[in-house]
């Protein structure tokens, strides 16, 4: 184990090796294509759900919003901290994607929960929940994959979650 800001905090390797390393042969291939559903690309996918549970596109610019606030601030967050992946920092890590940049925050945890946070604001409670659990399952996914620590998964719930918080906010200055 290398010597990094994040392999020094106990509870996060620890919870990062049990996820990691408890290998099951549904969750390696769902996950195989699952994660692609965390990425910046798959932004029109959630567009359409919206639409479905919320009939018109009234969230569009809040959403717009956010999620470029959340564009902005991951890269930002990543390269100040430069923290390495897992796979870097500690050995055995079962990594099932090829990974690039830097880990802390995990961006596509923080994308996930920019959407979930702006859903909260259009009063449609399966459409928060359908979204909290695939922002979920997408946290989860990203420590079973080996991507990236625990820890990084929930600094990107929690920015996402200001940037939800403050799209709302400056889509009132937008006409």
């Amino acid at each position: 184990m290398k010597n990094d800001w994040e392999v020094s905090i106990k509870w996060n390797v620890k919870l990062f090796c049990l996820i990691n390393s408890r290998r099951n042969s549904f969750l390696d291939k769902f996950y195989k294509y699952f994660f692609y559903i965390g990425k910046s690309y798959s932004i029109p996918v959630y567009i359409l759900i919206f639409f479905i549970f919320l009939k018109d596109f009234n969230f569009l610019k809040h959403l717009i919003v956010s999620l470029l606030i959340t564009g902005i601030i991951m890269p930002i967050l990543k390269y100040t901290f430069r923290h390495k992946r897992p796979s870097a920092l500690l050995e055995n890590v079962n990594l099932l994607e090829p990974v690039s940049l830097k880990s802390f925050p995990s961006a596509d945890s923080g994308y996930v929960f920019t959407i979930f946070t702006v859903s909260l604001f259009y009063g449609n409670i399966y459409l928060s929940l359908i979204l909290l659990i695939i922002a979920l399952i997408i946290g989860y996914g990203r420590v079973y994959m080996g991507a990236h620590f625990p820890l990084d998964v929930i600094a990107g719930y929690f920015f996402g979650f200001l940037a939800g918080i403050l799209g709302n906010y400056l889509i009132k200055f937008i006409p």
